[in-house]
């Protein structure tokens, strides 16, 4: 076991770990917003950590020469220490949300594991507006309008689901406006969502 009671080796931790964990932290708020437990995540926050270090060491060497009798302010650490990963972390997960590095790999035949383990997260993670037409396991359906104000559980163990308004079918499977009200749908009673461009509801409706 590491001895805490000593400073170098609670530097080191530090060093070691926090960054990775915040860059860990910050990227899965882009994707699935769930972290591993961190026994588990503990190697993947050492392999970060060094990444970040041999990018973040030219750029402490670099302060210590501008002024080597002084040492690096508090704030400077904090933003090595804190700002940066932040920054890596939010970089990291844009690129993955964006799917840019998949895209490319794919354009030279390459078809890499896809970063998120279920298509609830990759659907719902990235969804702009759409109309829904959710059915239920028991055959009922209902026709809403995911926004904003809508919202989809990232709990794998809880897939429910709140669309935020809902509309009457006409007779010609027209999307007929009743008013402002929504409806939670719990995770065990979907069967299948389908999926519409908003423009569907406006055409119906001119």
């Amino acid at each position: 076991m590491p001895d805490f009671s000593n400073t170098t080796t609670i530097y080191m931790t530090f060093a070691l770990v926090v960054p990775g964990l915040v860059i860990t932290y910050f990227r899965a708020q882009f994707l699935t917003g769930r972290m591993q437990k961190h026994t588990d995540a503990l190697l993947s926050y050492f392999a970060l950590s060094a990444i970040y270090g041999a990018i973040a060491l030219p750029i402490i060497g670099w302060l210590q020469m501008r002024t080597p009798d002084i040492p690096i302010p508090i704030w400077q650490w904090l933003c090595i220490v804190f700002l940066g990963p932040t920054i890596l972390g939010v970089l990291l997960g844009y690129i993955t949300r964006t799917e840019a590095i998949r895209s490319l790999m794919n354009y030279f035949g390459i078809n890499p594991v896809h970063a998120l383990p279920t298509a609830w997260d990759w659907k719902f993670g990235n969804m702009r507006e759409k109309l829904v037409i959710v059915t239920l396991k028991d055959q009922t359906q209902f026709a809403g309008y995911c926004g904003r104000g809508s919202f989809m559980s990232s709990d794998p163990t809880e897939r429910d689901l709140f669309i935020e308004k809902i509309y009457d079918w006409g007779d010609e499977n027209q999307w007929i406006d009743n008013g402002d009200h929504g409806l939670w749908i719990a995770s065990d009673e979907i069967r299948t969502i389908e999926f519409f461009p908003v423009e569907n509801e406006r055409t119906n409706n001119d």
